[in-house]
């Protein structure tokens, strides 16, 4: 990570996961109902529940909070912006604000990086079981390969030493 958010490369990290997190504890304060602890049991309630769809309500209030923040990231600051832990994108229904920030940062500003680790580096992304739309016309998905991760492309090793 040091090597992407260093002098290299200059990205801004930034976690999709506490900006989903934050966003939502705004929306719950504390002495308040809904308590943090009935969002919680929301979020693993049967599909089409009552508390499930209220849990969804939230989960896009908070994404329409979120949304404008990154955006002001990809147009201000220097470098890109690297959004890691973004699982949260496909756990809760916000492809589609995933979507429309790739193509903000396609009209230029800086650019918007997304870390999808995965077991399989040749395998295209995905956040778990959700495939990360790009335009691989535009050399939108790149690999890193294990080497890469390790640095061993700047570590001075000879062939030999490898």
């Amino acid at each position: 990570m040091a090597e992407l958010t260093g002098g290299r490369f200059g990205a801004r990290q930034v976690s999709a996961t506490r900006l989903f997190l934050e966003a939502m504890h705004e929306l719950v304060p504390p002495g308040t109902k809904p308590t943090w602890d009935t969002i919680l049991r929301a979020d693993v309630a049967e599909p089409g529940s009552r508390a499930a769809l209220k849990f969804a309500e939230y989960a896009r209030t908070s994404w329409g909070r979120i949304e404008p923040e990154i955006r002001a990231l990809l147009e201000a600051g220097a470098g890109p912006v690297l959004l890691t832990e973004a699982a949260v994108f496909a756990r809760y229904d916000a492809m589609g604000v995933l979507d429309r920030l790739a193509a903000a940062a396609r009209l230029g500003g800086h650019g918007l990086w997304l870390l999808c680790p995965q077991g399989d580096p040749a395998r295209e992304p995905r956040l778990g079981t959700v495939a990360v739309p790009y335009q691989a016309g535009l050399g939108e998905w790149i690999e890193l390969p294990d080497s890469w991760v390790t640095n061993a492309h700047r570590a001075g090793l000879t062939l030999e030493a490898r």
